[in-house]
């Protein structure tokens, strides 16, 4: 490994711990958290970052950058490609990496909604709905709750939902 590629990989996880650090283990964003790994493959060093949180009720998602040594590329999926996209720029991985984050609040509140609209599909009555909600908010793992603008949504979305005749179209 080249004194370039160390040099790119420290600078590169310096960024990442600064990018994250407003958002770490907070509950809006899953209680985001990171670990950077390294490892040998057929003689080449990797370092792989997975950026972990949690949706509302506790499904675990992650997000991976990979930087191989010894082509000084990144590699990552953005969250909605298929194909993984590699660049030598470690400012196209941060960019990426940044905006998935971003989006991470969208995400817990969409995956709320559509679980609201699948007990509304199952018929639960709006009583049940709020007390599923209530459960979410008082969950012990701390990324699976919900935040107090998350709980103010759902209560909305119940509502909402509750003035329909039929279950949304799923």
């Amino acid at each position: 490994m080249t004194t370039t590629s160390n040099r790119t990989r420290e600078e590169w996880l310096r960024a990442v711990e600064a990018l994250l650090r407003p958002y770490r283990h907070r509950v809006g964003y899953g209680n985001l958290r990171y670990q950077a790994t390294e490892w040998n493959s057929g003689g080449e060093k990797t370092t792989n970052l997975a950026v972990v949180y949690e949706l509302p009720g506790g499904s675990t998602n992650q997000i991976n950058v990979s930087y191989n040594h010894a082509t000084s590329r990144f590699s990552f999926l953005g969250l909605d490609a298929d194909a993984e996209q590699v660049s030598a720029d470690p400012q196209q991985a941060m960019t990426m990496l940044e905006q998935a984050i971003r989006e991470i609040p969208q995400r817990r509140l969409q995956r709320l909604y559509e679980d609201i609209e699948r007990w509304f599909g199952e018929g639960k009555t709006s009583h049940e709905m709020f007390q599923e909600i209530n459960s979410l908010l008082q969950t012990d793992f701390k990324g699976g709750s919900l935040t107090h603008q998350e709980l103010k949504a759902g209560i909305n979305h119940v509502l909402k939902l509750g003035g329909r005749s039929t279950p949304p179209e799923q």
